[in-house]
């Protein structure tokens, strides 16, 4: 169908063209009976050419009908005028994030806040069995109230899904394609996650994880190759993100975030917004509050079964746990790899060590503070991922002046300059594991 502005479609009068992608273009359109601006898309090229594709697109309009989301870009409704399905979409005000990637990478913090926003899109769609199939920049349109709505929602979906001459398959989603979707496999919401987590590792560098000068070697790379760290090329990028990240770009879906509200729990890691600053845990002369050789021996372990994502996991449970053994046996939980949850649970004994992260011996005069040197080495090398080589300097300085673990780790954490990547080097804190 050739729409030419000034043209009316139905109850719709054609203003002007918002852009062309791979299932049409749309049209900026005025209901002529409201008023009311909105954006019509031309869904489907032709139902007579195949009934039964019709149908389920037309059961998947109904779906993404039902996605009231304040992060998702609203189908109004939908319309079959000679044989070919116009959607009637809410009409986003903004620019693509995909525009936005072209002025370089985001600053961290907002880029959190949009994929936040993006995960809880996804979150509600992925409970309504609805996957999007075709997350990428171009789809994430920041409004000029600076939130994002995902747009473009399931329109990928056809009955044609295991090849990738699929209609509406743009080259520019091939960057963003997750390796299921690569090798014709069933995509589950853990193929959007991997969308995503491409999206995000562009967002706080500047660079796609996955390039490539021709289709099969995009495809081919989605399979084989495995991107550096985030952080190795922007270093304002925390390592706990990192490991977020990566985790997300893993190539076997059951080593990525499985639900989109396990990859928000990871960026309210990252954020702080467990408030791990104001944590404390009572001192009191003759006991032992950190047990850290311990943690760090289960951490030691758990990171040779799952990577990077490790301390992400330590810091989430961990302050759930009453002792090792029950945080022993919550993490093995989380290796879906049977040999590795068994060689984790080997390496981690029923009887870990409980050892002492600072023991405070009192006298009559004075406090003295004598440093387990086990702990002290994490402190700098927790450091060291914001302030560089330094660190070890600024720990042994701070430990001539702090008397317990908690105040050490707020001394050294005034040596971070960014909020959010002190929010993150607390929550490596002996006592929030």
């Amino acid at each position: 169908m050739a729409l030419q502005i000034g043209e009316i479609v139905g109850d719709y009068e054609i203003v002007g063209v918002l852009g062309k992608g791979g299932m049409g273009t749309v049209f900026r359109v005025r209901n002529i009976l409201s008023d009311r601006m909105e954006a019509m898309k031309i869904a489907l090229p032709d139902l007579t050419a195949d009934p039964a594709l019709g149908d389920r697109f037309l059961r998947e309009i109904r779906l993404h009908a039902s996605l009231e989301h304040p992060n998702i870009a609203a189908l109004r409704t939908a319309l079959r005028i000679n044989n070919q399905v116009l959607m009637i979409m809410e009409l986003v005000e903004g620019v693509s994030l995909d525009q936005r990637l072209g002025q370089g990478p985001l600053e961290v913090r907002c880029s959190i806040r949009y994929v936040d926003q993006v995960l809880s899109a996804l979150d509600l769609a992925h409970s309504r069995g609805i996957i999007h199939r075709d997350i990428k920049p171009a789809n994430i349109i920041v409004t000029n109230e600076d939130t994002v709505k995902l747009t473009d929602f399931g329109i990928a979906r056809s009955s044609s899904d295991r090849t990738l001459t699929q209609t509406g398959l743009a080259l520019g989603s091939l960057y963003y394609m997750s390796p299921e979707q690569v090798q014709a496999q069933p995509a589950d919401q853990r193929s959007d996650l991997y969308s995503l987590g491409v999206t995000f590792y562009e967002m706080v560098t500047g660079r796609r994880p996955i390039e490539g000068s021709s289709e099969y070697s995009i495809l081919n790379a989605h399979l084989t190759h495995v991107p550096a760290p985030p952080q190795s090329l922007n270093p304002g990028v925390p390592a706990v993100l990192g490991a977020a990240i990566m985790k997300a770009l893993a190539k076997n879906p059951s080593e990525r975030f499985q639900t989109a509200a396990e990859f928000r729990e990871a960026l309210r890691l990252v954020e702080g917004f467990t408030r791990i600053d104001t944590v404390t845990v009572p001192v009191r002369t003759g006991l032992h509050p950190v047990r850290d050789a311990a943690h760090a021996q289960i951490e030691a372990a758990l990171l040779k079964a799952v990577g990077p994502i490790a301390k992400i996991l330590m810091a989430r449970i961990s302050p759930q746990c009453s002792n090792v053994n029950e945080l022993r046996d919550r993490l093995a939980a989380q290796i879906t790899d049977a040999n590795e949850r068994n060689t984790f649970l080997r390496q981690v004994s029923a009887d870990a060590p409980a050892a002492i992260g600072a023991t405070l011996v009192s006298n009559t005069n004075a406090e003295v503070t004598q440093w387990d040197p086990v702990m002290i080495a994490n402190a700098k090398r927790n450091l060291a991922a914001y302030t560089g080589p330094i660190a070890s300097v600024i720990v042994d300085r701070a430990a001539k002046k702090a008397r317990t673990p908690q105040e050490l780790y707020q001394i050294l954490s005034g040596e971070i300059a960014s909020p959010s990547d002190r929010a993150a080097f607390l929550k490596l804190t002996p006592w929030a594991r």
